[in-house]
């Protein structure tokens, strides 16, 4: 019980400071920006999405919806709409969703963070000539392109190019 509290906080205070962010990209002339003293190319543009695994996930999205007021959807989680610093609506969502969590494989983590990015095939490529583990299955569909690399300690990480003007 006392973890489900830690975890659901941690998840509001991302949430609350992705609602309140502003996107701050590389400065090229800075060479700490430069990622290997290479030109600058756009990486992470933002969050698109926080992914719960959980073993009733019907369970823990009521209690997110009574407990923390989280507007669960039929399709088992939630958009938070991007607001400016005065609470003024800016293009772009993040979504948060609680599932049973198969789609996290091969990672064995209880969550995954979806990143937003401008390019995926570039920074997919980038990351193989970097050594990453990035897998080999990238999907498109009308919400996007999506591919995903693993981080060092095992967890799995999901890209996403939104489609043009998303």
């Amino acid at each position: 019980m006392r973890y489900r509290r830690f975890a659901g906080a941690i998840v509001l205070s991302i949430l609350s400071a992705l609602a309140r962010a502003e996107t701050i990209t590389a400065d090229s002339s800075n060479p700490s920006d430069n990622h290997i003293g290479q030109k600058a190319m756009s990486r992470v543009t933002g969050i698109g999405g926080i992914f719960l695994k959980a073993k009733d996930p019907a369970m823990l999205r009521a209690w997110y919806k009574t407990h923390l007021g989280i507007d669960v959807q039929v399709w088992g989680g939630a958009k938070f709409r991007w607001v400016d610093g005065s609470g003024h609506p800016t293009a772009g969502t993040t979504a948060w969703s609680v599932g049973d969590g198969k789609n996290f494989a091969p990672s064995t983590a209880s969550f995954m963070v979806n990143y937003r990015v401008s390019d995926l095939h570039g920074l997919l490529a980038a990351l193989r000539a970097e050594a990453c583990e990035v897998l080999e299955k990238t999907d498109e569909s009308e919400y996007g392109k999506f591919g995903w690399v693993m981080d060092p300690e095992g967890n799995k990480v999901e890209l996403w190019q939104p489609p043009e003007g998303k």
